[in-house]
């Protein structure tokens, strides 16, 4: 799966001692994930990006030239891999590097859906120009691109298609794909992706929330092979028993790592991985990467050792990467790390790929911004918009006087479907802000032809103003909301105009705005910007009335073909119990 393409005879020359290693790291706590035991004044020779010793006595290996690190009984740890994530969101990578070294993480793994609902296949070939030669590794897998929205099915990857990109060293399977659209319906496509990576030697990624019992032994059937949605220690052991790797994420999205808390000393975890399942500006800036999650798993009561293999080895046997990374070992990718104790999980050096990349709270590697292909600029494909694109004859309603809604549940996320009665003026439909009634655009922008459907919501509790984004989930969409026309069109019509972004417009003005036009998803903007741009985004959205945690994440996931129970499409909204279309 991954050429092994050093110079092995060098390393053979340099482990024998006939060849002086590059770096020697000396007398440090050994981590060793292999055995599940601490091994005291150990010592690490490394030559090129390769571990060549590990045991009590290097010195044999130092020359004139090798760097030696006295680690001086701190403690020597394998680099952290997270093994799901979404990186491929907000920032660009080289910025996004910057946040996420200092925590220690040498290896990542991430999804990759926004560029290809930016751009199909193409837009995922422009993700992997992005990752290549970078001072840690960079992998991803193949998004499924599961959607409600028929429309953006238009570049939806095709069996011939995954084929040829699991070929790609970068690629390690396939992605996350909703378990449903797997084994419920009567579409082989998923199926058949599962197949083709299967068949590639490489893994399926799975997510299998709300399955149990026989329908998650027939997801297994299918190929998945792990699954990040554990949200009770039930679903833990669930997914255990019936033999997925079973991840516990602390992000931005959702904090699951507590359902952990009644199981620790209870379980083997050998087959339980933490990750991130992806961050956000403000928790990359505040809280840095992973090893906050590693952390907050050691507050919970897990053994740090258990910790730190949570976060490497049982990530890379996922992988079948574990002859190359996620110990320290002989061998495998000189990624290592120097802490302090084994209970406060804060590098300070950080190894990756033979070199130095952090040190004395700085990171010493290149990180350089790599030119996008000038196509992924390109994606939103939606021409500008009058505000009478968003009436709605108040004839549309299959009850008179009352409309289908979206009624937004008190997480944020989860939503149910209501029936309000909504104002008529001159025979079209209002928003009735004062009643948390507003108005719920959803138009294509994948196709050319800007299909839309306008729907109503409740639950976003704007008083006025209006807000819009491209950064959909599972959807090439714009998905707007506000109390007024006006302020609708305005919004849209500025993520139009920067090829996608994030827009809070009031009273005929725009109140915020970021753009993301790469992909309509990732910003060019510096990380700082980012988080000032988002922080600005939630403070406007609250004084206009929303009382959401996060307001944005809100909004972007109404488009999810993951997260029930109603959501909005082009055609639209779209009932997961009844798997049918409805209008209003």
């Amino acid at each position: 799966m991954f050429p092994y393409n050093a110079d092995n005879r060098n390393l053979v020359e340099t482990a024998l001692g006939n060849k002086k290693a590059d770096l020697v790291i000396r007398h440090g706590e050994l981590v060793d994930v292999y055995t599940g035991r601490v091994l005291p004044k150990y010592s690490v020779a490394v030559c090129g990006s390769w571990i060549t010793y590990v045991g009590p006595d290097a010195d044999y290996a130092i020359g004139e030239n090798t760097r030696v690190i006295e680690a001086e009984g701190r403690i020597i740890a394998p680099g952290f891999v997270d093994g799901h994530t979404h990186i491929a969101n907000f920032f660009d990578i080289a910025d996004f590097l910057k946040y996420a070294i200092p925590g220690g993480t040498t290896t990542y793994m991430t999804e990759v859906e926004s560029y290809c609902f930016g751009l199909g296949v193409q837009g995922l070939n422009i993700f992997l120009d992005q990752i290549k030669d970078r001072p840690v590794k960079l992998y991803c897998t193949v998004p499924a691109m599961v959607s409600t929205s028929p429309a953006s099915g238009h570049f939806a990857i095709q069996p011939d298609e995954i084929r040829e990109l699991l070929q790609k060293e970068e690629v390690l399977g396939m992605g996350e794909s909703y378990w449903q659209n797997a084994i419920l319906t009567p579409d082989n496509r998923i199926l058949e992706l599962m197949q083709e990576t299967v068949k590639a030697g490489k893994s399926v990624q799975g997510h299998a929330a709300g399955a149990a019992d026989k329908r998650l032994g027939a997801y297994a059937c299918a190929g998945a092979v792990s699954c990040h949605e554990s949200v009770s220690p039930e679903d833990i052991l669930n997914r255990l028993q019936m033999g997925f790797w079973t991840f516990l994420r602390h992000g931005y999205i959702r904090e699951d790592v507590g359902s952990l808390k009644t199981l620790i000393g209870q379980i083997d975890l050998r087959r339980c991985i933490l990750c991130t399942d992806g961050i956000d500006a403000e928790s990359l800036v505040k809280r840095g990467y992973f090893n906050d999650v590693i952390q907050y798993a050691i507050s919970l009561g897990v053994p740090p050792l258990e910790a730190i293999r949570m976060s490497s080895l049982n990530c890379a046997e996922l992988y079948h990467m574990d002859h190359l990374i996620g110990g320290i070992a002989p061998g495998r990718y000189a990624d290592i790390l120097i802490l302090p104790s084994l209970d406060e999980i804060k590098p300070e050096i950080v190894i990756s790929n033979g070199s130095v990349i952090f040190e004395n709270d700085k990171v010493t590697a290149e990180l350089r911004r790599i030119p996008y292909n000038k196509k992924i600029f390109t994606t939103v494909n939606v021409p500008l918009m009058r505000q009478e694109d968003f009436t709605v004859p108040a004839a549309s309603c299959s009850i008179p006087g009352k409309v289908r809604t979206i009624d937004i549940q008190s997480n944020g996320l989860v939503a149910k479907e209501g029936l309000a009665d909504a104002p008529v003026a001159d025979g079209k439909l209002l928003a009735d802000p004062v009643n948390d009634l507003l108005k719920l655009v959803f138009i294509d922008r994948a196709t050319g032809r800007a299909e839309k459907f306008i729907g109503f919501v409740r639950g976003i509790g704007m008083k006025s103003g209006a807000v819009a984004t491209t950064q959909a989930w599972d959807a090439s969409a714009i998905i707007a909301a506000g109390a007024s026309d006006e302020d609708i069109t305005l919004a849209v019509n500025t993520v139009i105009h920067h090829q996608g972004g994030a827009v809070i417009t009031a009273g005929g003005a725009i109140a915020a705005d970021i753009p993301f036009p790469v992909a309509g998803y990732v910003s060019d903007a510096p990380v700082e910007e980012i988080h000032a741009g988002m922080m600005d985004f939630q403070r406007k959205m609250e004084e206009l009335g929303s009382q959401l945690r996060s307001a944005h994440l809100t909004l972007v996931t109404l488009t999810s073909a993951a997260i029930p129970f109603i959501r909005i499409t082009e055609k639209g909204y779209f009932r997961f119990r009844e798997n049918d279309y409805v209008r209003i």
